[in-house]
C-alpha cells in the first residue's frame, strides 16, 4: 500500500522553505515601498510643492518636514478639454513639465472665468521654449461654474474655495507645480541617491566660479547649451582684488529644490555671494539639468528672480575693503 503525503501545517512550511532554497536568488521578488512621486527630488523646509495629475483629475499639494513628505491634501481639478500635451496656443491642452507661479490675481481683477483667485504660470519655460512649444496664460484659477473634468481651454482650474485654499500654500516664484500625465513613484533611496549626486554637482558647480577657469566653469554646461560668459573677464578681475586683500569671494546657496520631470532637472535656489563676514543676495537661479553619459550637464541657466547682477554685488562687497 502507498504511503500518502499528509501536509499538515509543519509539512507545508518544511515544503515552502525548501521551494524557497532551490529557486534561483534572482526569481524571489523582494517588495519595494514605492511611495515618493519621481517628480520631487527635494524641497526646501516648509515649501510646497503642487503636483497634478491629468489621468485622474486630481490636484495634489505636497510638503516638506521632518525630512519627509506628505500630501497635505488633494483636490479634484480640471485640465485641457483635448488629450495630450500642450504644443501651440490655442490646442486647448495642459502642458506637461515644471513650472513656477508668477503672480496672483484676486476676483476683482478677474472675468468670472478664473474664479475668485488666479495664479499665472512661467508656461512656456526655457525646454519648451526650446522644443518650440508656444502659446500663454497657463493659469492655475477657481471658476465659478460647475467643476467637470477636461474643461478648460489648457488651464487648471479648481472650485472657488480650493484655490482659496491653495493660496495660503503658494510662494510666488518658488512654489513648483508639476504637471503630469500619471504620477510616477519611486522608492526612497533613489530619491537620495539622485539629491546627493545633483548636491555633488552644484557644490563642484559654485568651485568652479570660485576659483575656476571659464574652462573649468564651461565644462558643468552640455555641449547644445553656450552659457552667457560676458561677465567672466570683469568676475575674474575683481575675484583676483579679493584674494589680494586677503579673503575670497565665495558663491552659496540656500533653499535648494530639486524636482523632475522626461529626463530634465530643474533646480532652483537662492543664490547668494558672500566676501569676508558680508553676504548679498544675488537672487533666484534656475538650472535645467539632463543625465548625460551618468553625469549631470546643464541644458538651462537662468534666473527666475534677480536682484542684483553677480558683478555689481562682486564690487559693492569688494570696493569698501580697498
Amino acid at each position: 500500500m502507498e504511503k500518502k503525503l499528509f501536509l499538515n501545517r509543519p509539512n507545508l512550511l518544511l515544503l515552502i522553505v525548501a521551494i524557497q532554497f532551490f529557486l534561483p536568488f534572482n526569481s524571489i521578488v523582494f517588495a519595494v515601498d514605492y511611495t515618493f512621486p519621481s517628480s520631487i527630488i527635494k524641497l526646501p523646509d516648509n515649501e510646497n510643492a503642487i503636483l497634478v495629475e491629468k489621468k485622474s483629475q486630481t490636484l495634489f499639494l505636497y510638503t516638506s518636514g521632518a525630512n519627509d513628505l506628505s500630501v497635505q491634501f488633494q483636490v479634484p481639478c480640471s485640465t485641457g478639454e483635448a488629450f495630450g500635451i500642450k504644443q501651440k496656443a490655442g490646442d486647448k491642452k495642459t502642458p506637461e513639465g515644471i513650472y513656477f507661479l508668477k503672480d496672483e490675481y484676486e476676483d476683482k481683477y478677474l472675468s468670472p472665468i478664473y474664479g475668485e483667485k488666479a495664479f499665472p504660470t512661467d508656461y512656456p519655460n526655457f525646454i519648451d521654449k526650446r522644443a518650440g512649444k508656444n502659446g500663454s496664460a497657463i493659469w492655475i484659477h477657481g471658476t465659478n461654474k460647475e467643476l467637470k473634468p477636461m474643461d478648460s481651454n489648457g488651464c487648471i482650474a479648481l472650485e472657488n474655495f480650493n484655490i482659496i485654499k491653495l493660496s495660503d500654500y503658494v510662494t510666488l516664484n518658488s512654489t513648483p507645480v508639476i504637471m503630469v500625465d500619471k504620477i510616477d513613484k519611486i522608492d526612497r533611496a533613489t530619491l537620495i541617491k539622485q539629491e546627493k549626486n545633483i548636491i555633488l554637482m552644484l557644490t563642484q558647480w559654485m568651485k568652479a566660479i570660485e576659483k575656476g577657469s571659464y574652462h573649468d566653469y564651461l565644462s558643468f554646461y552640455s555641449s547644445e547649451y553656450l552659457p552667457d560668459i560676458s561677465w567672466w573677464e570683469q568676475w575674474l578681475e575683481i575675484r583676483k582684488l579679493a584674494d589680494n586683500l586677503g579673503s575670497s569671494l565665495m558663491v552659496k546657496r540656500d533653499r535648494t529644490g530639486i524636482y523632475y520631470h522626461n529626463h530634465i532637472f530643474v533646480v532652483l535656489f537662492d543664490y547668494f555671494l558672500t566676501f569676508e563676514n558680508n553676504q548679498t543676495l544675488v537672487g533666484q537661479r534656475k538650472l535645467f539639468l539632463e543625465n548625460q553619459n551618468s553625469s549631470y550637464k546643464i541644458m538651462g541657466d537662468i534666473f527666475q528672480k534677480i536682484k542684483i547682477p553677480l558683478i555689481t554685488a562682486a564690487k559693492i562687497l569688494v570696493e569698501p575693503a580697498l
